[in-house]
């Protein structure tokens, strides 16, 4: 199992896919989400963002500043730095993919 959990740390686009269906309680072997093309999953996840945006929007600049600090899910402390980031995100191909320049 090692190695799979490795090989999925370098798989940007499955990542996105988990994500997507966890987001909606989905299982991969269900037909809605086998049904669902990579375009899909990235049109989800980008309104998922969107969502998360919308909401920031509607917080007073002091509430909002709270909400975007990065924080420990069990004790809400501050979480370390670079907490939540993607190394494997490829910003790039990301772009290409928003522009629908690749698939």
């Amino acid at each position: 199992m090692p190695g799979a959990k490795k090989s999925l740390e370098h798989m940007p686009d499955e990542r996105l896919r988990w994500h997507v269906l966890k987001t909606f309680g989905a299982l991969p072997t269900e037909e809605r989400a086998q049904k669902m093309k990579p375009r899909d999953y990235l049109w989800c996840a980008l309104n998922l963002i969107l969502d998360q945006e919308e909401e920031l929007s509607h917080l007073c600049p002091s509430c909002r500043a709270e909400a975007q600090q990065a924080r420990c899910p069990v004790c809400g402390g501050a979480a370390a730095e670079d907490a939540g980031e993607n190394p494997c995100f490829d910003l790039q191909r990301f772009r290409q993919l928003e522009r629908g320049e690749a698939q």
